[in-house]
């Protein structure tokens, strides 16, 4: 067997398992947010937009999506911020401790969000903090930081500083070296970074449901709801559209973050 028919074999079985564990369960789900039942399962009783009315007919659910915007969007601005000067430690500067500030900042990124959560929530509790939005913003960037700084480090080791010291030996001020010289060249992984940290943020469950008190947001609502079998239609068409929004942006991001490799490599060839 020569390697293209291998390959061929492989890619199509790689292609059928994803299609199978991923995908088709997505395309089930956005099926049957349009069927008229409050069982989600055959017979398909007809199709109906009814459900997907009840959503801004449900106060609860409009204050869980209210609240998780607003939070990942305030995480998102931070993280952005931290991150950035976390990568630039990252990959910059020449030092002893470089290896252990890049793990020491990296370590969140794969620790389990469950240990996280209850660590955090411990910590709340030891501050004598209430939980709050405030406690899940914090809670968010402390995991949202270490992605930022991962996507942000991986373009700025390819970044040429001496460009940066040629402009302030120019004239131009830090402020003025990051926003004309800096930030245009690595913008697309700013954007790609700030797209998956928003993603997260909004997503997070196991964080948000330790450290979110009397809170409601839409993760721990879902999770709340799926306990009703009346609402799950509900759930269905809500979470049909929060996945159509996400596929977008998370395909907005993967084509912003090939053009910049494409960009990079042609730029430092």
């Amino acid at each position: 067997m020569n390697n293209r028919i291998l390959k061929g074999i492989l890619g199509t079985y790689t292609a059928a398992v994803i299609l199978l564990l991923i995908y088709l369960p997505l395309i089930v789900l956005i099926v049957f947010s349009f069927n008229d039942s409050n069982i989600s399962g055959l017979p398909w009783k007809g199709f109906t937009l009814k459900w997907y009315a009840q959503i801004g007919e449900n106060d609860v659910l409009i204050e869980s999506l209210i609240n998780s915007v607003v939070v990942a969007l305030i995480v998102t601005a931070v993280s952005l911020v931290i991150g950035f000067m976390a990568a630039r430690g990252m990959t910059k500067f020449q030092y002893k401790l470089k290896t252990a500030f890049t793990g020491y900042v990296s370590i969140p990124f794969v620790m389990p969000w469950m240990l996280i959560g209850l660590a955090l929530l411990l910590f709340f509790n030891l501050l004598k903090m209430p939980l709050s939005l405030f406690t899940v913003i914090i809670s968010h960037i402390s995991f949202s930081v270490p992605l930022v700084a991962v996507l942000i480090s991986s373009r700025l080791s390819k970044f040429d500083y001496a460009i940066e010291e040629a402009s302030r030996d120019l004239g131009a001020s830090p402020f003025q070296s990051f926003k004309l010289v800096t930030l245009p060249i690595i913008a697309p992984s700013f954007i790609s970074a700030g797209i998956f940290s928003f993603s997260w943020s909004f997503d997070a469950f196991y964080i948000t449901h330790f450290v979110s008190g009397s809170q409601v947001f839409f993760p721990t609502w879902i999770w709340s709801a799926l306990r009703y079998p009346n609402k799950l239609p509900l759930i269905n068409a809500v979470s049909a559209l929060i996945l159509v929004l996400q596929l977008a942006i998370i395909t907005i991001a993967e084509i912003i973050r090939v053009k910049d490799e494409d960009a990079s490599e042609t730029m430092f060839m």
